[in-house]
């Protein structure tokens, strides 16, 4: 699927939509995360349940993620699979000034807006979801490079052993007592 066709399943008309609640599937693939800037998520395989209720002056919408997102390992480097589930809600309140909220969940739009694009609430979703430390251990479907961890071991052993020797200066400062 092309990259514009395939964001453009986002969008949600909801203008078009009657009273009532419809349902929507959504794909979240690896294109979705070269789009944005950023080093925590590398892909993902999730897919989102998208509710929305329609009502008179409220767009409720209601999303259900469920799936596997990917990202590096914080010890060996390697990819790692993370795998989510959450539920988020929007309410789009309609209003004759739009306004910005201090709430997450709630946006003021205009009643002449007819169509909203889920696309950055889905991925502020993900990306709350990624842990701070992200090692295979802790997922328990993988385990690290043991390779890896051998050279960053050595690695260290090696930084310990060349102390640096301004150190050995600052030790053999003798402080007087107050």
């Amino acid at each position: 699927m092309e990259n514009k066709d395939y964001f453009k399943q986002f969008g949600i008309h909801f203008g078009n939509l009657s009273f009532g609640k419809h349902c929507f599937d959504l794909e979240i693939a690896d294109t979705f995360f070269e789009k944005y800037d950023n080093e925590d998520i590398t892909g993902a395989n999730i897919s989102v349940q998208l509710e929305v209720e329609r009502q008179e002056t409220l767009v409720i919408l209601h999303f259900r993620l469920h799936g596997t997102l990917y990202s590096s390992c914080d010890l060996c480097l390697e990819k790692l699979s993370i795998p989510v589930a959450a539920e988020e809600k929007l309410i789009l309140k309609i209003v004759s000034q739009p306004y910005e909220s201090d709430a997450d969940d709630i946006v003021f739009i205009s009643e002449n807006t007819h169509f909203y694009n889920v696309e950055q609430v889905i991925f502020e979703s993900l990306y709350a979801l990624i842990p701070i430390r992200k090692v295979h251990e802790d997922f328990g479907t993988e385990t690290c490079n043991q390779e890896m961890l051998l050279l960053i071991e050595k690695a260290k052993v090696k930084q310990k052993k060349q102390e640096d020797e301004r150190w050995n200066a600052l030790r053999n400062i003798k402080l007087e007592d107050s």
